[in-house]
């Protein structure tokens, strides 16, 4: 069993196209160099049984000896049997060098991904990562399929080459001549062929990205009417790609042509040139069948060779878009620059947001209630960096003077928009894989979520679908909510947390949250943006903002009676809570 090889830290060299098939190869030095032996091997061979051909007609049967037609026989067996085992090697060797460097490929597509995080929809088309995870991975894959046989085409031909000129150095001349030249003449056709790809691959992307636009929102479209609006779009998208499409298997046709033609050329050349010979009585007719079969063979490959050109010439194409994404550098960028500050020790530090003059002690349960919905939003996304609007700190340290690694580990952001992958409950809530069974326990306790798992046939070992479709808005809610205080960050920040179940479980949540601060976490804070009553009054402190500035720090009661307009955002928000 071949085992994919280990990226290490450093990943593969993706500064450009090229510098990343090489690094994929360099990756797999020992398979490389054993897929060029068997790939030589396997085809040398092939060439070779022409002249054994030849020499047998020439020595034993114009020369009647039955010995020598034995002894020729058995050599054309042998490199019939070394053919037939080098090539289920080499073939053997290109399906396991294609998949491994798939696998490689998308080990660094997806590293990359999760290091971008929240930042991949602006800083890289996320159509084209769509098209990249679905196609390019499977391009290049087949491309270092085709790279060995590109190396064993190129050794066949130089042993035929050297077997002609062994002959007839006339002929080896011609062959040496006509094969470079019309391998030359076709390989200008490679450009338009890479070009119109390039074409097609981008607006491949971009109707897949239409595409699951519509189905993801297909319920919001229905509901406003949007339906034929995005159906026109995603008619005319579908058009441009036909287009393209078309244009690509014109390119494909034009080089296909080529395959056969040149191949065909070369044949008829070389055993027209090799019967004018023996005419003149310059060749035997050994030697004729020999060059006969050398031009047949040669039409192996040669075909060999123009399809390898092609289908690395889509690798090439594949590896750019691949190393476009793998150069997107995050925010910080990981910068030297980024990486200088040390960050403050665990349970120590304040994080502050001068923007709002929003400041976090440690070890607390604070409550943030805004007077303006989006204003919550936009001022969690700027505590834990997935904006870059003003300048929040961790006890003094700009976030952007450190690595996005340690203010991830440091500060959780919780959105209601997470989602779930397939897996089990387990794996979804604690996917570090680390979380002890008690500490599950205890986390479901807390997110009021310990029913949901027991209703299950399996309990945590029960398997979820994508998106946890099986599980209702308020469940999902608090698997959340669960797996937020199981991810065990210095800071949690959670926006509404509880505004999708009932006013009962929602008191239950806040009372248990309460508890938790006061019992079990320790050098942790959560930060919870909310205008419920019931996380609000349960809260050690409630930092009151009215657009995008604090106005009042207290707690829930001292804020009721000195501010006016905290008592109607909470008393509006009290009026809703009747409906739950």
């Amino acid at each position: 069993m071949q085992r994919i090889p280990a990226l290490g830290p450093e990943g593969l060299n993706h500064q450009s196209a090229a510098r990343f098939i090489l690094a994929l190869v360099g990756k797999q030095k020992a398979a490389t160099i054993w897929g060029a032996v068997t790939s030589t091997v396997w085809m040398t061979t092939q060439a070779l049984i022409p002249a054994a051909l030849g020499h047998a007609i020439d020595v034993g049967i114009a020369g009647n000896d039955s010995g020598e037609v034995v002894r020729w026989s058995m050599i054309i067996l042998l490199l019939g049997v070394l053919r037939a085992v080098f090539g289920i090697a080499f073939y053997r060797h290109s399906i396991i060098t294609r998949t491994v460097s798939g696998c490689l490929t998308m080990r660094m597509v997806t590293r990359h991904v999760t290091r971008l995080g929240a930042s991949l929809s602006r800083r890289k088309d996320a159509d084209n990562l769509i098209a990249t995870s679905t196609s390019d991975v499977n391009t290049i894959g087949v491309g270092m399929l085709y790279a060995g046989r590109v190396m064993g085409a190129i050794a066949a031909v130089a042993a035929v080459t050297v077997a002609m000129f062994t002959i007839s150095v006339p002929l080896g001349l011609l062959v040496l001549v006509i094969v470079p030249v019309l391998s030359g003449l076709s390989s200008l056709l490679l450009r338009p062929l890479h070009r119109r790809q390039d074409d097609y691959r981008s607006v491949q992307g971009r109707l897949a990205g239409r595409a699951v636009d519509i189905a993801s929102g297909l319920r919001v479209l229905r509901g406003v009417g949007g339906e034929r609006q995005f159906a026109r779009r995603f008619r005319a998208d579908s058009a441009r790609l036909r287009r393209a499409d078309v244009e690509v298997a014109y390119a494909e046709a034009d080089l296909e042509g080529s395959r056969v033609l040149v191949p065909g050329l070369v044949t008829a050349i070389v055993t027209y040139t090799a019967a004018l010979l023996a005419l003149n009585q310059q060749l035997t007719i050994g030697q004729v069948v020999a060059f006969y079969g050398f031009a047949t063979f040669l039409t192996i490959p040669l075909t060999d060779f123009m399809e390898g050109t092609s289908q690395l010439t889509r690798a090439l194409v594949a590896a750019r878009r691949v190393a476009g994404l793998l150069n997107t550098d995050t925010r910080d960028g990981d910068a030297p620059e980024a990486t200088a500050a040390t960050p403050p020790p665990r349970g120590t530090a304040h994080l502050a947001d001068s923007a709002s003059g929003l400041s976090i002690p440690p070890s607390t349960f604070l409550a943030v209630a805004c007077a303006g919905t989006p204003d919550a939003d936009a001022m969690a996304r700027r505590l834990a960096r997935f904006e870059d609007s003003g300048d929040p700190t961790l006890d003094g340290t700009p976030l952007s003077s450190l690595p996005t690694s340690v203010v991830r580990s440091r500060i959780l952001l919780g959105l209601n928009s997470d989602r779930f992958f397939a897996g089990t409950v387990r794996e979804e809530i604690a996917p570090g894989g680390t979380a002890e069974t008690e500490e599950i326990t205890t986390a479901l306790q807390v997110a009021c979520a310990t029913d949901i798992v027991d209703a299950l046939p399996h309990g945590l070992d029960t398997q979820m679908t994508g998106r946890g479709r099986t599980f209702s808005g308020g469940q999902l809610q608090r698997l959340r909510l669960a797996r937020a205080l199981l991810a065990d960050t210095e800071f949690t920040v959670l926006v509404e947390p509880t505004n999708a179940v009932d006013a009962y479980t929602e008191h239950r949540v806040a009372e248990n949250l309460a508890r938790f601060h006061e019992d079990l976490a320790k050098e942790r804070s959560t930060v919870v943006f909310t205008v419920s009553p019931l996380l609000l009054q349960r809260a050690h402190q409630v930092a009151y903002l009215e657009d995008g500035h604090v106005v009042a720090v207290g707690t829930h009661e001292e804020l009721l009676e000195s501010h006016s307009a905290y008592r109607t955002l909470v008393a509006r928000d009290d009026v809703s809570q009747v409906g739950k």
